[in-house]
């Protein structure tokens, strides 16, 4: 099992733990790398052209929708569809769109420490797996080492907002 893997057991690991739905914003931000920002905006390397700097900017509407933008010129569908998911999920469903009515939605000055922990107990399960395929003397790929490279910094980021020393 690779470290790949463990990425797509991300949402039935949500389920199983009892972890409440992420927002679109969330999930979004979660399919990317080098994601920097805070309140609700962001950056973080575009995954539709081989981006090395980040050149993707995210916001959150108003309404709660996600609104991207690629600084090289990728368009809205082909950022999506790169990590999977449709125009479509970039907005709340109705019931949550009817929450925010025209107020902009609030922005929390940090995160809850169990999410934090949720965050790095899932992301130590992917470097948890490389360093068992590297024990077994398999040689790690270059997505698998992308991957864990993520992984790092998630757990690095995770550590930051919580001021975890």
């Amino acid at each position: 099992m690779g470290v790949v893997v463990a990425v797509c057991l991300g949402s039935r690991l949500h389920r199983k733990l009892g972890i409440s739905e992420m927002t679109p914003v969330e999930r979004m931000l979660g399919m990317l790398t080098k994601v920097k920002g805070r309140n609700g905006s962001w950056t973080a390397c575009c995954p539709s052209h081989n981006d090395k700097s980040p050149s993707l900017s995210i916001r959150e509407g108003q309404d709660g929708r996600v609104l991207v933008h690629c600084f090289a010129g990728c368009s809205v569908h082909e950022v999506v569809g790169a990590v999977g998911m449709s125009v479509n999920d970039l907005f709340p469903p109705d019931e949550k769109r009817k929450e925010y009515g025209h107020a902009k939605p609030s922005v929390k000055a940090s995160f809850y420490s169990s999410d934090l922990m949720r965050i790095i107990g899932f992301e130590s399960l992917v470097v948890q797996i490389a360093a068992i395929d590297m024990a077994n003397g398999k040689k790690l790929s270059d997505t698998d080492r992308g991957r864990l490279t993520v992984a790092t910094q998630r757990i690095q980021e995770a550590m930051r907002y919580g001021n975890v020393d």
